[in-house]
């Protein structure tokens, strides 16, 4: 069986997104990645990856180095991708998170059929419940499930270094505190189907090389002056997809 790494790459995108509205007032923003971080007014957010529960992200960077990837389920042969939000400012914020997979290894718009991915990400159960992670587009109320009681998920494509990739935007709901993180992690695992082959693999890493690579980015903005999430972070930033996002760079 061919050996294939998954690089995750952590981001801290601290660019300020600012959005104008009549010409006067701008909101303040924060993205986050892993280098030169800065912050918009008094919003700032980081963004964690980790193995396990409380594990430091310069833990996680090395203990990647050395996990391979190989056809299973979501609980055999699955790699931990611990994905939470941390607000590090003084203000209240709205966050949420895209993440990029490579078209290549997964099934998007129209069908989003999950058994045709080679590549499968999971989060907990109860991490979709109200006032959690939304997958959706929009606020719902009594939602049953992750995308939403009439929901489409809030989808897009982008074409990253050359690569096209099926980006999903995945909303916290609930107000984060100063200094508190999400209640749970927006993302918790990937795993490759077990039906994958090993020249499945070899034609993938034709497009993709040998590591593979999942990007993350956070934004946050402020809370004040908006009724919920999907309205602050769509105002202050722009909805996804219709604004380029900065990606981090092997």
């Amino acid at each position: 069986m061919t050996k294939n790494k998954i690089i995750a790459i952590v981001t801290v995108v601290a660019l300020i997104a600012v959005a104008v509205i009549g010409g006067t007032l701008a909101y303040f923003t924060d993205t986050d990645k892993a280098t030169n971080a800065f912050t918009a007014g008094n919003v700032d957010i980081t963004l964690h990856e980790a193995n396990t529960e409380g594990a430091q992200d310069e833990e996680y960077q090395t203990w990647l180095e050395d996990q391979v990837l190989y056809p299973g389920s979501k609980t055999t042969n699955n790699l931990a991708k611990i994905v939470t939000v941390e607000n590090t400012g003084k203000s209240e914020a709205y966050v949420r998170v895209h993440i990029a997979i490579p078209q290549i290894l997964d099934n998007g718009d129209p069908e989003f059929d999950a058994g045709k991915n080679v590549l499968h990400f999971n989060a907990d159960a109860d991490s979709y419940t109200d006032g959690l992670w939304n997958w959706g587009k929009k606020v719902t109320i009594g939602r049953n499930n992750f995308v939403g009681s009439g929901d489409n998920w809030n989808f897009y494509e982008a074409t990253i270094d050359g690569i096209a990739y099926n980006v999903y935007v995945v909303t916290y709901e609930t107000i984060l505190d100063a200094e508190a993180t999400t209640a749970k992690a927006a993302m918790t695992q990937v795993y490759l189907d077990s039906k994958v082959t090993n020249a499945d693999v070899e034609s993938i890493n034709e497009v993709l090389g040998e590591n593979w690579k999942i990007l993350v980015v956070a934004e946050g903005c402020q809370t004040a002056g908006f009724d919920n999430a999907f309205d602050a972070l769509n105002t202050s930033f722009g909805t996804p997809g219709s604004y380029t996002v900065e990606w981090p760079t092997a």
